[in-house]
């Protein structure tokens, strides 16, 4: 399997520490860190996966204003609500740090100077908005008006959330103050710009060869290259962000600082645990993933790389996109009530179901998706449990009610479903997730048509029906094996505590000495277990009218995008 040899460092785009989190957030970046790494981890790959909250920007300091609280306090409190929710979700990182943390203040002021001595900073007098009214400089964040491309009302001030182009604010038409609504004046401040044109031609033959990028992203990328790419200011007058060296009261760009977590938080981990982080990050030999939404495009696959090659570090070796998310139908808004926060949906359902629902009909692609009720509950009860719950569930019954404790295989089943797993192999290690899924769904389909087709209940005295059952059993246990990167509490817990095995082996079919011990443990624990129930419970109509009447309420204050800086 491809590049096993290499320490995998697996990134999720840093989740903005200025609200809680929804069910649309973990669907284009958390969920399938968690599943690729899930995988990988499963396969015996030396595989991290690296997180953590970005904490500095403008909106903080606003919220802190606000509310009369520190940037401090703010990002203190929304650190714990995140990782709360994403634990609770079963989004597990070998690491989740934060971006105000020593560690990173000192790695991103390391690789700045790397950077301005490479010769790629320079100062340049720019123009600011300023607001009298709230007398504060108002960076770009802090600025709302018209994107100057599309046409898009209500952006901020330096990008576009609809075409996901960047500008300055004052390309924006119509600008005013995000806070107080008015229009500001401009002043005049002296500002240090990364010489982002420089890497042009670099960028063009790292994006056109190099990186391996989600279909699509490419041809955006070079287009952008092809229209020219501005310097980029990564300096802002404000007191909250980290402190650029030998500048007086100003700070980095958010967007600067950010990104730089996959690295300084790796460093953090790997001192940790005895790993050398520069044997990934600086030698190259190791293998980078980013997962990303595709409103951060241009950040990663320009801005970001650019710094890299600017202060010699290496570059990453795939970044994976995905679409946001509605719900039923409209895009999800606290303002306004519709959404449903992470939290709300754990305390209705098992957090395995919103897992399962979003990989499954999440490709990887830069298409939006829809949380619809209906489709999520018909995904759950005739998929789910329809299919992979109750393929095993018959097949457990039958062993139970039969007694079958003896081990005779029909080697041509077997054989076919080795092919289904080696095939979810193939797509799982592209990344390709959701198509990963619906093998293993496939592979619980077989199984139920056999079934289905031999109906070995009528008579399990026979040892032809006998043997068929037996030869099912891997064949289910290989099905939820390949379902544990998205369902791993389930079907964990179903293992370990419901049936008493443990499976070390995500390819269980491959290895027949394996799956002959295995069996030879379980067969006994079936028949002595008392009535087997189901592994996953149905979602109900109340259920779904209890999470619907959420919907449209006003619980409370609104709160800010998280991914919003």
């Amino acid at each position: 399997m491809k590049f096993k040899n290499k320490t995998w460092v697996v990134t999720a785009a840093l989740p903005y520490a200025n609200g809680e989190l929804h069910i649309g957030h973990i669907r284009s970046t958390y969920l399938p860190t968690d599943v690729f790494v899930r995988y990988l981890k499963a396969n015996n790959f030396k595989a991290f996966s690296v997180c953590g909250t970005d904490e500095h920007g403008t909106p903080i300091l606003v919220r802190a204003i606000r509310e009369k609280k520190s940037p401090q306090e703010v990002v203190d409190y929304y650190y714990k609500v995140i990782r709360k929710s994403l634990e609770k979700t079963g989004i597990k990182f070998d690491i989740f740090s934060r971006t105000t943390k020593r560690d990173h203040y000192e790695m991103t002021q390391q690789i700045y100077l790397r950077i301005k001595k490479e010769g790629y900073t320079y100062r340049k007098n720019v123009k600011v908005f300023y607001c009298k009214h709230d007398r504060m400089e108002l960076p770009d964040r802090l600025i709302k008006g018209t994107c100057p491309f599309c046409g898009a009302e209500d952006q901020y001030g330096d990008g576009c959330e609809k075409c996901g182009r960047t500008y300055t604010p004052f390309q924006l038409k119509s600008p005013r103050c995000a806070i107080c609504g008015r229009p500001p004046e401009i002043r005049e401040r002296q500002h240090i710009f990364f010489s982002l044109s420089e890497f042009s031609e670099k960028l063009r033959k790292w994006v056109s060869s190099e990186v391996k990028l989600t279909k699509g992203v490419r041809e955006h990328v070079l287009k952008w290259i092809e229209e020219g790419l501005n310097d980029w200011d990564i300096s802002r007058n404000i007191s909250w962000g980290v402190p650029i060296p030998d500048e007086s009261e100003q700070v980095f760009y958010v967007w600067f600082d950010a990104p730089i977590g996959y690295i300084s938080f790796t460093r953090e981990l790997f001192e940790s645990i005895g790993e050398d982080w520069e044997n990934v990050w600086i030698d190259g030999k190791g293998y980078i993933i980013h997962f990303i939404g595709k409103d951060i495009i241009y950040h990663h696959v320009l801005f970001w790389p650019a710094m890299l090659m600017a202060a010699g570090f290496a570059l990453p070796n795939e970044i994976r996109v995905r679409g946001f998310a509605t719900l039923e139908g409209k895009k999800m808004s606290k303002t306004r009530g519709w959404y449903i926060g992470l939290e709300d949906f754990i305390s209705i359902w098992n957090p395995d179901y919103l897992r399962f629902y979003w990989a499954y009909s999440t490709s990887e692609s830069l298409d939006d998706g829809d949380f619809n009720f209906r489709e999520f509950s018909e995904k759950i009860n005739k998929i789910l449990i329809g299919e992979v719950g109750n393929f095993l569930h018959r097949i457990l019954v039958l062993i139970n009610r039969g007694k079958i404790t003896e081990i005779n295989l029909q080697p041509e089943i077997l054989n076919e479903a080795e092919r289904y797993l080696k095939h979810y192999q193939n797509e799982m290690i592209n990344n390709q997730l959701d198509v990963g899924l619906k093998i293993a769904i496939e592979m619980a389909g077989l199984g139920n048509k056999l079934l289905s087709e031999k109906e070995p209940w009528k008579d399990l005295e026979d040892p032809t029906n006998r043997t068929l059952v037996v030869t099912l059993l891997p064949i289910a246990l290989q099905a939820i094996k390949m379902l544990e990167p998205f369902t791993p509490s389930t079907i964990k817990d179903f293992l370990t505590n419901k049936i008493g095995i443990q499976i070390d082996r995500l390819d269980l079919l491959s290895d027949k000495d394996y799956t002959r011990s295995i069996l030879e443990k379980l067969l006994k624990s079936i028949t002595s277990l008392g009535k087997i129930k189901p592994i996953f419970k149905k979602v109900k109509e109340e259920e779904l009218d209890e999470a619907k009447k959420m919907l449209g309420v006003n619980r409370g204050e609104a709160r800010n995008d998280p991914k919003e800086r």
